[in-house]
């Protein structure tokens, strides 16, 4: 009697040059931060992690075969090392646990500072004014809680601070600010292309419609 077989299909474990190239860009631009210099050689264990990095950024480099798992080797090494965890780091490791962000280890970083600062002047405001906690409300877009007003501070500051990070995302794959971001020194966000001017037909569409309107 033949013996039964599976044929199985093997795990594609490639990626595209581009693909690579883009994610190692993240890490290598975090390894070679001058404000992370003193943290990657503060103990054996981070020089040997910083190493095996290094070492797979390599293979990845020479083969595309199994960059899937190289990479998922990479992200293992460097998870925990952020500022919040670990106090001799400038910038956090660019790729956070969950889905990755697309955009560049300065940029993440200048967004995630942004956004807590922003969460931080705002509970203040808070805090400070009793006013603000008796007419802020929450948007009427949120069908269930529209027009209540804020629990506290923190419940109204990380709205400011979320919608101030979801802008100048925009404003970066926009183009239109670099993702440096330096509270003393400032930061330069170039205006908003210029719009097509209309057709004589498009004018004479909305004059027509205003007309209509203003005889109802």
């Amino acid at each position: 009697m033949a013996k039964k077989t599976e044929n199985k299909t093997e795990k594609d474990l490639s990626m595209t040059d581009e693909a690579w190239n883009k994610r190692i860009a993240r890490i290598e631009e975090f390894l070679t931060h001058e404000g992370n210099q003193e943290f990657l050689s503060s103990s054996d264990d981070i020089i040997d992690a910083v190493e095996l990095i290094q070492m797979n950024i390599r293979r990845g480099n020479r083969t595309a075969t199994k960059r899937k798992n190289l990479w998922n080797q990479i992200l293992i090494e460097g998870r925990d090392w952020t500022m919040e965890k670990q106090e001799l780091l400038a910038s956090d490791w660019p790729v956070a646990v969950g889905k990755e962000s697309n955009l560049p280890a300065h940029a993440q970083q200048s967004l995630k500072t942004m956004e807590k600062l922003i969460e931080d002047a705002y509970a203040n405001f808070w805090n400070n004014n009793p006013i603000v906690q008796l007419t802020s409300v929450i948007s009427d877009r949120n069908k269930t809680q529209g027009g209540s007003p804020f629990e506290n501070a923190l419940d109204f500051a990380s709205g400011r601070g979320t919608a101030v990070k979801q802008r100048f995302t925009k404003y970066f794959t926009d183009k239109r600010w670099d993702g440096n971001f330096d509270v003393e020194s400032g930061m330069t966000i170039a205006p908003p292309p210029a719009t097509e001017p209309k057709t004589t037909d498009a004018v004479s569409e909305e004059i027509g419609e205003e007309n209509d309107e203003s005889s109802v």
